[in-house]
Order: C-alpha cells, then sequence, then structure tokens
C-alpha cells in the first residue's frame, strides 16, 4: 500500500500547500504514482492543481458519507492530472482527491461530535485506494483542530514545514508531539512517524543572516531532523501557483524545481532508513 505523509505546521503561511504539490509533482514527474488529498478547509491544493472541485466529489463529501455510514465509490471522486505531466518521459501518476468548502465544514463539524471514531475517518477511506499509489501527500489544515488530528490518524510519516525564523520554530516542536500523541489518542490504532523538518521560504546563500543560523541550530538541538535541502524564495514559485501548476512541471529546469527534486530525495531516503509504515 502507498506510503501516507501528512504535511503540516501549526500556523498558515509557511506555504505547506505549495511544498505539498510541489513535491507530488517531483515525484510523479519521476515515476511514482502520486494522490494529493487537500483536508484544508481553504482549499488551495486544487487551486494550485488547476481543479475546479464538485462538492460530490470532495474530500468532505467523502468523510461525511463515511461517518453517516452512506455509500461512497472513493476512485470516482478523484481528479487525474496526468495531463500536466505529458511532457516527461516514463512519469507516473498525479492525482488530486480536492476539497470544496462547504462540504469540509460540514464533515469537520461530523469528525469533532464523534470524537474518537470521527478522528480515524479518512485513514478508513483511503484503505480503498491506498494500494493505487506509491505515496500519498495530504495537505493539512493549520493550527489543532479536528481535521488536523484525522490527517495525523490517517499517515504514515508526518513532515513539518517551517519558515527560517525563530517564533515559527516552536510551532514545529507542538507538531512532533502531536504526532507521537496519535498512538495514544486512537487507542493503538495510527502510530505516525514524525519524519523532519522543511525550511521552506529560505533566504539564498548569498542572503543568509544570523537568524538563518540560530533557527538551524536550534532545530538540531531540539531533535526536529532538519532536511538538508532548504526551499528558497523565488518568485516562480508563487507564479506558477497562480498560473495553476506547480512550479516544477512549469518551469522543470529553473531552481526551485531542483530543490523540490532534490527535497524528494531525501524524504524517500528517510522513509526507507525508518522501515515500514505505520
Amino acid at each position: 500500500m502507498g506510503i501516507v505523509l501528512a504535511i503540516k505546521s501549526q500556523k498558515g503561511g509557511p506555504g505547506k500547500t505549495t511544498t505539498t504539490v510541489n513535491l507530488a509533482s517531483a515525484l510523479s514527474i519521476n515515476g511514482f504514482r502520486v494522490l494529493v488529498v487537500d483536508l484544508d478547509p481553504q482549499a488551495q491544493a486544487g487551486v494550485a492543481l488547476g481543479v475546479v472541485p464538485q462538492p460530490h466529489r470532495s474530500v468532505g463529501f467523502a468523510l461525511y458519507a463515511h461517518l453517516n455510514n452512506l455509500p461512497t465509490v472513493i476512485g470516482d471522486m478523484i481528479y487525474s492530472r496526468d495531463e500536466l505531466l505529458v511532457e516527461f518521459e516514463e512519469h507516473g501518476r498525479l492525482d488530486l482527491f480536492a476539497t470544496v468548502q462547504s462540504t469540509m465544514v460540514d464533515a469537520e463539524r461530523k469528525v469533532a461530535a464523534d470524537g474518537f471514531e470521527g478522528t480515524l475517518v479518512l485513514r478508513e477511506v483511503l484503505k480503498d485506494i491506498r494500494d493505487h499509489y506509491d505515496v500519498i501527500l495530504i495537505d493539512t489544515p493549520p493550527s489543532v483542530s479536528a481535521l488536523s488530528a484525522v490527517a495525523l490518524a490517517a499517515a504514515d510519516f508526518v513532515i513539518a514545514v517551517s519558515e527560517p525564523l525563530y517564533a515559527t520554530v516552536p510551532g514545529v516542536v507542538v507538531v512532533k508531539g502531536l504526532t507521537e500523541a496519535t498512538n495514544e489518542r486512537t487507542k493503538g490504532e495510527a502510530s505516525p512517524k514524525f519524519l523532519g523538518t522543511i525550511i521552506n521560504k529560505a533566504n539564498p546563500k548569498s542572503k543568509r543572516t544570523s537568524e538563518d543560523t540560530k533557527v538551524e541550530a536550534r532545530l538540531d538541538s531540539l531533535g526536529l531532523s532538519r532536511f538538508e535541502t532548504q526551499i528558497r524564495k523565488n518568485g516562480l514559485i508563487s507564479a506558477a501557483f497562480d498560473e495553476g501548476c506547480p512550479v516544477c512541471i512549469l518551469n522543470p529546469n529553473h531552481e526551485p524545481s531542483g530543490l523540490y527534486g532534490s527535497l524528494a530525495v531525501e524524504i524517500v531516503d528517510r522513509i526507507k532508513q525508518s522501515g515500514t509504515a505505520a
């Protein structure tokens, strides 16, 4: 079955969605079968991948239906984005399980009302399609919420996204703590592992500051497993987002694409070193 990765931040703004869709793109370009699951009610993963989803083909609809014992065919809700990959030889697969804000709000209320059983809902929904993919990336909502708990319970591994700001380090500590607490909160049903921390929106090497160094040292001292590859600030990333196509696909020969590719390699290596999934 596919490895499930939750991409997490404790607050909005560090570029979690951009990181998710570009890692997905880098992997799919290189032959992996990848699914992006948009669990954030802001529904930005769909925007980044050029999809305007329908309510009946959304993550929120699927979660709500599952919690109410209504029949659904999850495969029919998936949006293929393989058309974005046609210029790449030997590419894999890039799919999206999209979000519509209204259905996700309904699902979140139901999850909160159902407590423990609701927390496991995404894990259960993905069981039907996990063997169709090598990697499933979950774009999670920021902060501590019912949906955040759902994402952690569905994941095999959790990756934190942080900006190179000293004030963001405590948020990464929280993400790691929530990951480690998931096993107890789900009564042993889920045991995600904290895989590491991505520094996003990093300054170019020529413009590094003392804060950059302090953030790296602090992450290392707290055992937050910083990835060596940092995603540097670059206008091409946001411009590609606005085009509805990840920069790895739209500008494959530019620096940001190379960085996302290197980061994807690091992530795959760490997963291999960590052993089997939860």
